[in-house]
């Protein structure tokens, strides 16, 4: 195929899509009256601000329209793609700049030539008008999004914020509790060897099978034996992994119309403080996801700092943990020693968040989710990956773009890949799709490391067809 920076204009003008039906007349009459610009990396094709005058029709390269608020790209124009004032657009003042990303070629076309154009090239002008109307459309929908996340976050601020303190709290009580169960266990223990032995013993999560076994091994020792031990101190004597040898040992030398009583007490302290141990790992686990949740609801206002990536990482996946804890095998391979990356922590918690979304709704909750990061020189290289059925051979080149996505109706918005795109660039780095078949699917994400930010993208690319 011909070189698109060198080609006539005219000829170059069959790349646009809206232009592919019309015929060399009709592209020459419109070269006639384009101007042929092309553009290097970093440049603007527009500014915010200035007079609303030219249509862009894309030749060759890439250009992103940046949000005049925080320079973020919200829409991304590709070969082919036109941007820029339409016909019949009532757009007086440019409100967003286009820069272009890539080495890129655009004919524009002053909007003093729309008449001429809507008269010459009607099929085109129709075209032109449908356009619109999906950008308008496109536009309400990114809008309603953005302003639905940002409730969202600040919802989710307020009810980390209020369950933060019950649950320090209850987690301060629960190991105050512990440590002083504890302490009157020690201080019963001293009765028999049975006592010790089960202060000294956490709950265990014994075989089923030999649990059963020894649980019925000394119902019957205890009949025999005439003790008339209840049935939830034996209970609770075969969860702690004895049997009835192991018992017997340990009751050496009490005296038999004690040992009823004894067992009671000592099980019912071991039970107790096996219980209250519960409690502590649970209310840390709460701890752990209102932390998280709390990060995310504050990742725009977080200052770029040093971040580690198998952190990052993990407390993703504890966010995940109700989507992934019935269906999903989580395999993982850290590499030793990862270096940090210097990143704003909620932006990157974000990147995660899309790329495991995505992965766990390709398996439908079932199936191998693996996440591996590794050293790559001056980057760190992060794979995400899944067993689901894969992504179509024909839409993998559009899974970057906004709005698509292979969801069913009203099960995506089609701005997760794009939103992660945004924030790996905007922390010079890239994200792209390593290979995508049946029950193995990877995204890699790259993130410089450090000082080592380059000025230059990865870039972003799917893998050749």
């Amino acid at each position: 195929m011909a070189d698109p920076f060198t080609q006539p204009l005219a000829e170059a003008l069959a790349r646009v899509a809206i232009l592919e039906s019309v015929d060399d007349s009709g592209r020459a009459w419109l070269a006639e009256r384009a101007e042929d610009r092309t553009f290097e990396a970093g440049q603007d094709i527009f500014v915010a601000g200035e007079t609303a005058e030219w249509m862009a029709m894309m030749i060759a390269g890439e250009v992103h329209v940046l949000r005049p608020d925080t320079g973020e790209p919200f829409i991304f124009v590709h070969e082919g793609d036109v941007s820029g004032v339409l016909p019949y657009s009532r757009m007086v003042t440019l409100r967003a700049t286009a820069r272009a990303v890539q080495r890129s070629r655009a004919a524009l076309l002053h909007k003093r030539h729309f008449p001429d154009l809507l008269r010459e090239l009607p099929e085109v002008g129709e075209r032109l008008v449908w356009m619109m109307a999906d950008r308008i459309r496109e536009q309400a929908v990114s809008e309603t999004h953005r302003e639905k996340l940002m409730a969202l976050g600040k919802l989710s601020a307020g009810l980390a914020h209020e369950l933060n303190n019950p649950a320090a709290a209850v987690q301060r009580a629960a190991a105050q509790l512990c440590t002083l169960l504890t302490e009157l266990q020690e201080s019963a223990a001293g009765e028999a060897p049975i006592g010790r032995h089960l202060c000294s013993t956490t709950a265990a999560d014994p075989d089923p099978i030999e649990r059963a076994d020894h649980e019925r091994a000394l119902r019957q020792w205890s009949r025999a034996e005439g003790h008339d031990i209840p049935r939830d101190a034996l209970a609770a004597l075969a969860d702690a992994g004895l049997g009835v040898a192991e018992v017997t040992e340990l009751l050496a030398g009490v005296p038999r119309e004690a040992i009823a009583g004894l067992v009671v007490r000592t099980t019912m302290a071991w039970r107790a403080r096996a219980l209250v141990t519960d409690i502590e790992r649970a209310t840390t686990r709460i701890a752990d996801l209102v932390g998280a949740i709390k990060e995310y609801s504050y990742r725009d206002q977080a200052p770029v700092q040093t971040v580690d990536i198998k952190a990052s990482l993990e407390r993703t996946l504890t966010v995940f943990t109700p989507r992934l804890k019935h269906g999903v095998t989580i395999e993982r391979a850290y590499e030793a020693d990862l270096p940090p990356v210097e990143a704003n922590a909620g932006e990157i918690t974000q990147v995660w968040t899309n790329l495991i979304d995505n992965a766990v709704d390709a398996m439908q909750e079932r199936g191998t989710l693996r996440v591996a990061a590794r050293r790559e020189g001056d980057a760190v290289v992060v794979e995400i990956g899944d067993s689901g059925p894969g992504i179509p051979p024909d839409r993998v080149r559009q899974i970057f773009e906004p709005f698509f996505t292979t969801k069913p109706m009203g099960e995506g918005t089609g701005l997760g890949l794009d939103i992660v795109r945004g924030i790996a660039r905007r922390h010079k780095g890239g994200v792209r799709l390593l290979h995508s078949r049946p029950g193995d699917t990877v995204f890699e994400v790259r993130l410089p490391t450090g000082a080592a930010a380059r000025e230059e993208t990865d870039g972003d690319h799917v893998p050749a067809s």
